[in-house]
């Protein structure tokens, strides 16, 4: 009886400590920075999904586009000119339907952030919390997760805390885009699968809901994670042949509408490096940020060794865990442009759960000392992810240390002090300066400011309306010299019409702000040449 009220106890002051440095991670100086452009395309959708039941792209002022720089100049100049070319243009690419409807990401994630801005309104603190708290309940459900089907009460809480010492999973977790979600519903997604095969009651019913979910907030990466769940399901045949086709057809029928509406079947762009180096690249990606290689080769060494050994729920946790990790390793370079850390840190609790296995299952039960200061080397250096570095060289975007791990320098920053933020220093500006109805140049970070303004915005990546004579004329200009994916000519060409004075805001000239993405966390802002923020006064 004691025991097992002491083992209570333990379990939930676990849970305790989990949730109060998950809180401390995710919320400390949540709101310090604004949106960023990626996040404040979520923001701004969410908005117009309150305002018109359906996230517009065009709202008949400012139009939302997928940012995918164009060369041809020509084709570009036309669009800057009228915004009915600029949406014709933008509806040939084939980034919304006829209605403007946005088909980019799946409605879930803008519906979560609607009922937040619903509740709280269009804050910084609005967009993100729910995303915050989403990273949270990972946290918790990774360590319930555990626990249950491996049976170690040690290993559960490893595997949370590793997760939480993951600086670029806390980073991407308090952004306002699926990250969060997504690591959410994965774990969901494995424990409502496992209790599906364990013939729990509700099992399939939540499998099936939390797939759907997972569609429907990240239709990015459900396929892989869905392809090894199904294979193991008929591999292993806990359930028969039939009744797992069954559940597999349910889910695929209630998922075919959506696949239809988001024309996800003709999805595609043009990718401008090799699979090969996408796949290296995400591979560096993975093995530094999310699991190291050296880690999954000695999980697949240990699984194979204690095979017999292991309760079947624990071999069908980590053999999904490592089938998920391989998938994504191939996945992501196949269907994207570029291998950005966005697209695999949401299989960080996944990396997290093998890591803690691992380790527990090395030094088991006579050498458990050795447990802890194995998992603090691991949290604190690099090691294990040095070996792969002979193959794959880090890209010089990539700050790193032989010694102790870069990015925790990111998180400091990030959680602990104020740094300059572009975003917010014009836009507090804007707010007390500039009339409703001034136009706003801007040749990127457009999106904030649709998010915080009330103005219209011409310019962005596509420079939208950015020579649109039919209107008054752009009363501000916000140009970032560090940005060289948009199509300069036309923004200059444009600038030269008119007389400028310079406004009075000292913003470092960064190519975006609150980017989670390691390139972008090494910037020395206050060492950064301001950007070029200007007031019309003539022709």
């Amino acid at each position: 009886m004691f025991e097992f009220v002491d083992r209570y106890r333990l379990k939930i002051l676990a849970q305790v400590g989990i949730a109060g440095l998950a809180i401390l991670l995710l919320f400390c100086g949540l709101t310090d920075k604004y949106l960023w452009q990626d996040e404040a395309e979520t923001a701004v959708l969410a908005t117009r999904m309150l305002k018109f039941g359906k996230p517009l792209a065009y709202d008949g002022v400012n139009l939302i586009g997928t940012d995918r720089f164009d060369a041809d100049e020509y084709a570009v100049g036309r669009q800057a000119a009228d915004w009915k070319d600029g949406l014709d243009y933008h509806l040939r690419r084939k980034e919304f339907k006829p209605d403007t409807a946005w088909k980019w990401q799946p409605w879930g994630l803008f519906a979560v952030t609607a009922v937040s801005i619903k509740a709280l309104g269009p804050t910084t603190l609005a967009a993100r919390l729910p995303f915050a708290l989403a990273g949270v309940a990972t946290a918790l459900l990774l360590f319930h997760l555990v626990r249950k089907y491996s049976g170690s009460f040690q290993m559960a809480l490893l595997a949370s805390l590793f997760l939480l010492c993951n600086p670029y999973w806390i980073l991407h977790a308090r952004q306002c885009r699926y990250y969060s979600l997504s690591s959410l519903l994965l774990v969901l997604t494995l424990l409502s699968y496992a209790r599906w095969q364990e013939s729990g009651k509700g099992g399939t019913v939540a499998f099936v809901a939390a797939a759907w979910c997972y569609f429907q907030i990240d239709y990015g990466t459900v396929w892989p994670v869905l392809a090894v769940l199904f294979l193991d399901a008929f591999l292993t045949r806990k359930h028969s042949w039939r009744h797992t086709s069954t559940v597999c057809a349910v889910l695929a029928v209630t998922i075919a509408p959506f696949l239809y509406y988001y024309e996800l079947w003709g999805r595609g762009v043009g990718q401008d490096t090799s699979w090969k180096q996408r796949f290296l690249a995400n591979l560096f990606n993975m093995n530094e940020y999310v699991v190291p290689v050296l880690v999954v080769l000695a999980s697949a060494a240990l699984l194979a060794w204690h095979w017999k050994s292991l309760a079947p729920a624990e071999r069908r946790l980590v053999v999904v865990s490592e089938g998920i990790i391989l998938a994504l390793a191939l996945w992501v370079p196949t269907v994207s442009v570029v291998a950005f850390l966005r697209y695999a840190i949401i299989a960080a609790p996944l990396g997290c759960l093998l890591t803690a296995w691992t380790v527990v299952r090395v030094f088991g039960s006579r050498r458990v000392w050795l447990i802890w200061p194995c998992a603090a080397l691991l949290i604190v250096t690099p090691w294990a992810s040095l070996p792969l570095h002979a193959l794959v060289s880090p890209s010089y975007a990539y700050a790193l240390n032989p010694w102790y791990r870069a990015e925790f320098s990111a998180l400091r920053n990030e959680d602990f002090s104020h740094q300059q933020d572009p975003n917010r220093l014009v836009i507090d500006w804007l707010k007390k300066n500039a009339a409703p109805s001034d136009e706003i140049l801007i040749n990127y970070e457009d999106k904030p400011m649709m998010f915080y303004l009330p103005n219209p915005i011409r310019g962005g990546v596509s420079a939208f309306r950015v020579a649109d004579d039919s209107r008054m004329p752009p009363r501000f200009v916000v140009l970032r010299l560090s940005v060289g994916f948009v199509n300069w000519p036309i923004f200059l060409s444009e600038v030269r019409r008119y007389r400028w004075t310079q406004v009075p805001v000292q913003a470092p000239d960064l190519p975006w702000g609150n980017n989670p993405d390691p390139m972008s966390q090494y910037e020395i802002r206050s060492q950064r040449p301001v950007l070029f923020f200007a007031q019309r006064v003539g022709p």
